[in-house]
């Protein structure tokens, strides 16, 4: 038959192994038998090789021949061929094998800590183009619902409460608080807490920011703040100021009913005796002009392009006038800085636009650079007890006190500059007064200070009575110590008592009263003076700089002085002004926007509570 005659002696060869060494040398092959019985010539050496009953035959020529051929042929043929595709790999990613629930639950989490932290509202992941983006990262994430990020939103709050809650425990804690309204007129105060922990390290924690729906007189701020300690479990005793700005309602609601020392702030103080200042007439009416001008350069939109090009055409960097306000701190000394800065370009505006009556005169100009630079060390003072980080109550007196230096007059400065100096000093002069609680709470804040531990503000008696006040409190603290011992070392008396006196009534009987003859009375251990010596060689240190870091300082040489550690990690902790209240409000004015005016209460609360907290 055709088929026998085609295939020689019906001998078959291995499939691939056989394509491959047909392939190779020219031949066609079909179903793996060889379609030709003629010579087989070799194409490489042009040896001529009769095909006989074998692949034996071909194997051993190549073997011989090509051995490198033979290694190639063999790997081709043995090579694994292609297994049929999987129905899942027709199919879309996400319609694959999901995530895991464990997964899941822990991107979710992830993004409601994106929401609470940045302050973005819940439905901004039901948006089209934040599922777009999701899906890009992770196809197989589900994006929850907004009621799921809801419920999450609120578990996370309870989790972190109950955290702070627990951190807080037993700590003297001292306060800062304020009150607020946002945009849809609903009132809020808020209390933050300050304390040291164990690595020497200033945390502050936001306790809660309340609704006060009624009118916010002394009484009802003191019922709020105490319902916030409440929840934390804080008693009064555990806190040790609360620092407020000068509203009268918050004062009286700490120093009467509350009744904690009230730690006035001092960027407000500092704001307020500017303003004292600034009245005198003859540095008013310039100010004023100078107000005047930034309104009408940010209101004209003519104007304030001529102004850009003017600036180009001076070679002055371009900026826009800063109009003064009268609760923001420094604004008329920036108002005034950046005034002096745009002058030139200012002058050609005016000149050109003939606005005569925002002109300053040559006298005018003059006295402005010298208010800048009374008002310049007021700047520096603000900012430097505006950080959170370090401790600031106790640069309060100290920076009055050097304020209160370079407010004297001088006979070569202009008589309204001295007119300034005086009401500013009048202003500081009557603020913490020695008869308020907070004077004695900030100076000794500052004896626990290593920069300020010296009291070169105060007099020699005021010095004494910080020391005196010191040195009880550090007597408390033994004495709390002595106490604790004495419970410690009762428990274990009796448990040690039998095993002890086995060993020890041998060696009493050894020794007798041998040692104890002729031997005089021992003194018992002073340890009034013990605590003065720590004192003393305290203020025998070395003042830190007072760009120095005294957590760092206390840090290291608490093992030096432990019982004034323990009332520097108290005290230290006071902060010297209300920025950190400040600072929530302005977190809660980006939550509760014109867009999200409607959110309740409660949501202000925990949102504005885990923004600040996490």
């Amino acid at each position: 038959m055709a088929g026998k005659e085609d295939s020689p002696a019906g001998i078959t060869t291995p499939g691939h192994y056989r394509s491959s060494v047909w392939k190779y040398f020219g031949f066609p092959s079909e179903k793996g038998k060889i379609t030709n019985r003629e010579t087989v010539i070799c194409r490489l050496c042009k040896a001529q090789m009769k095909y006989h009953t074998t692949m034996n035959n071909m194997r051993a020529h190549l073997v011989t021949l090509h051995p490198g051929k033979l290694a190639e042929l063999t790997s081709e043929a043995d090579a694994p061929q292609p297994k049929q595709a999987r129905i899942t790999s027709f199919l879309p990613a996400s319609s694959s094998r999901g995530l895991s629930a464990e997964r899941q639950s822990r991107i979710t989490d992830k993004l409601t800590r994106f929401i609470c932290k940045d302050m973005r509202p819940i439905n901004i992941s039901q948006g089209s183009g934040f599922k777009d983006f999701v899906h890009e990262l992770e196809p197989r994430y589900a994006v929850p619902c907004r009621a799921t990020i809801s419920d999450r939103v609120v578990k996370l709050y309870d989790t972190t409460k109950d955290d702070i809650r627990k951190m807080i425990r037993g700590k003297n804690l001292a306060l800062t608080t304020d009150g607020w309204t946002s945009i849809a007129t609903e009132a809020y105060v808020t209390v933050t807490a300050h304390f040291i922990n164990e690595d020497w390290e200033l945390k502050d924690i936001i306790l809660k920011t309340a609704e006060a729906q009624k009118t916010h007189t002394a009484e009802n701020v003191a019922e709020c703040i105490t319902n916030i300690l409440g929840e934390y479990n804080v008693s009064r005793q555990s806190v040790l100021s609360i620092t407020t700005d000068n509203a009268a309602n918050y004062v009286n609601a700490v120093e009467r009913h509350l009744q904690v020392a009230n730690v006035p702030c001092m960027a407000h103080t500092i704001n307020l005796a500017v303003r004292k200042g600034l009245t005198v007439r003859a540095i008013e009416n310039p100010i004023s002009r100078l107000k005047a001008t930034a309104l009408h350069f940010n209101k004209s939109t003519t104007d304030s392009y001529l102004l850009e090009s003017k600036q180009k055409l001076l070679g002055v960097k371009p900026a826009k006038l800063i109009n003064d306000c009268a609760t923001r701190w420094n604004s008329t000394y920036d108002m005034v800085c950046r005034a002096a800065e745009q002058q030139a370009p200012v002058a050609a505006v005016i000149m050109e636009k003939k606005l005569g009556h925002l002109e300053l005169s040559t006298n005018e100009w003059t006295l402005m650079e010298q208010v800048r630079a009374v008002l310049k060390p007021f700047k520096v003072a603000t900012e430097a007890l505006s950080t959170d980080r370090f401790p600031t109550a106790s640069a309060v007196l100290p920076l009055k006190y050097v304020l209160m230096s370079h407010l004297q007059p001088s006979t070569g400065d202009l008589q309204a500059l001295n007119d300034m100096k005086t009401k500013i000093s009048a202003d500081l002069e009557k603020r913490y007064s020695p008869i308020k609680d907070a004077f004695m709470l900030l100076n000794t804040a500052s004896y626990l200070d290593p920069r300020f531990h010296r009291l070169i503000h105060l007099a020699r008696d005021q010095q004494q009575e910080v020391r005196d006040k010191v040195h009880r409190e550090m007597s408390s603290i033994a004495e709390d110590e002595e106490h604790v011992e004495d419970e410690e070392g009762a428990g274990t008396a009796t448990e040690t008592q039998h095993s002890e006196k086995t060993a020890l009534s041998a060696m009493g009987s050894l020794f007798g009263d041998v040692y104890r003859q002729n031997a005089g009375p021992v003194g018992t251990l002073d340890i009034g003076a013990v605590l003065l010596q720590e004192m003393q060689m305290y203020e025998t240190e070395t003042p830190l700089p007072t760009d120095s870091n005294p957590l760092r300082w206390w840090k290291m040489s608490r093992a030096k002085y432990p019982h004034l550690a323990q009332l520097a990690r108290r005290y230290l902790s006071i902060p010297g002004t209300s920025v950190r209240a400040e600072r929530v409000f302005s977190t809660a004015g980006m939550i509760v926007n014109k867009k999200r005016s409607a959110l309740d209460p409660g949501n202000v609360d925990r949102l504005v509570f885990l923004a600040n907290n996490l």
